[in-house]
């Protein structure tokens, strides 16, 4: 067994179709973060990667929500990520 099949076989959604839920999620996870971390221009890129994700399934059908559902964890873990180094350094300088 590869690791697309583990990764497919281990995570999974009822809404899946073709069976490749868990790549495709992982696949949008560090993008997502990379948008999550950035401070400035986050709603920009956002929007750009929701453009282009709902444009490409428009012309290929393939279940876009799979993408945009991986980058949305990936922007949430990049957003805790921020937070966390804000709250660390807030604590190191105003002790």
């Amino acid at each position: 067994m590869n690791i697309v099949d583990f990764v497919n076989k281990h995570f999974r959604h009822n809404r899946d179709i073709t069976g490749d839920f868990g790549v495709r999620v992982l696949l949008h996870i560090p993008i997502g973060f990379l948008i999550g971390v950035l401070i400035f221009n986050d709603k920009a890129l956002t929007n750009l990667f929701l453009k282009y994700e709902l444009n490409e399934d428009a012309h290929t059908a393939d279940e876009a929500w799979k993408d945009i559902f991986g980058a949305i964890i990936g922007f949430s873990l990049g957003r805790a990520t921020i937070i966390a180094i804000i709250i660390s350094l807030a604590y190191l300088f105003l002790r």
